[in-house]
């Protein structure tokens, strides 16, 4: 698997990619310390993933994910970033961001991140997802004036239980192949009850699904059926 890391700060760049190396001896790295250069970089060699810092020279991060979105529509982009503010995160993900791992993450939590990106999972910073995020004072200005919908009725979102439950587990960052084994049904099943899921939310891919959930201040509760 290739991997290309854009970030202008030599030491970090370098550390990142010695990391990489180490814990993923099969990715070939692949650096550039500007957008530009790694744009080139994308265009003669085939990637699987792109990380990307959001303060670049130039160009900033996000002007670089959507022009990398536009010219590689699969091309599997996650911003890699010192800052992880709720309003840039969303933003990325609108973008069409596969995930957001914030540069003041552990070791750990970045492998777990990497591992989880590669592996076709959405990864957000727990300043998002963690149990801050269901504090109405905290969301973002959009997120606030809706305030918090705490759910635990699939029909409130006309849904039924089995999207209820798929889509639970999907904004927890899931695969549909671990959703599939949580919930004890083929993957292909999951990917059924995702359409409708997607087409209620009017969005078409799972990160889109994820802003939507966050703008709306939606919180999960357990559904009538399973966990």
């Amino acid at each position: 698997m290739n991997v290309l890391l854009i970030d202008d700060h030599f030491c970090a760049r370098e550390g990142v990619a010695c990391l990489l190396k180490q814990i993923f001896p099969e990715l070939q790295v692949f650096e550039a310390e500007s957008f530009d250069e790694g744009l080139a970089i994308a265009r003669a060699t085939p990637l699987n993933l792109v990380l990307l810092d959001i303060q670049l020279p130039g160009k900033s991060g996000l002007a670089g994910l959507k022009e990398l979105r536009g010219e590689f529509e699969n091309l599997c982009v996650v911003m890699f970033s010192g800052l992880d503010d709720r309003e840039l995160v969303f933003e990325a993900l609108r973008l069409g961001a596969a995930g957001f791992i914030g540069k003041t993450v552990s070791r750990q939590e970045f492998v777990e991140a990497l591992r989880d990106v590669l592996s076709g999972r959405v990864y957000l910073p727990a300043s998002v997802v963690g149990p801050q995020a269901v504090r109405e004072s905290d969301l973002p200005a959009k997120t606030a004036d809706v305030g918090i919908r705490p759910v635990s009725n699939p029909a409130s979102l006309g849904l039924t239980p089995r999207e209820f439950e798929v889509m639970g587990w999907l904004v927890q960052g899931k695969c549909n192949k671990e959703i599939a084994r949580k919930l004890a049904i083929e993957e292909q099943t999951v990917k059924n009850h995702l359409r409708p899921i997607f087409q209620k939310f009017g969005v078409v891919r799972r990160t889109e699904l994820l802003v939507k959930v966050f703008e709306q201040g939606i919180v999960f509760g357990k559904p009538g059926v399973g966990n």
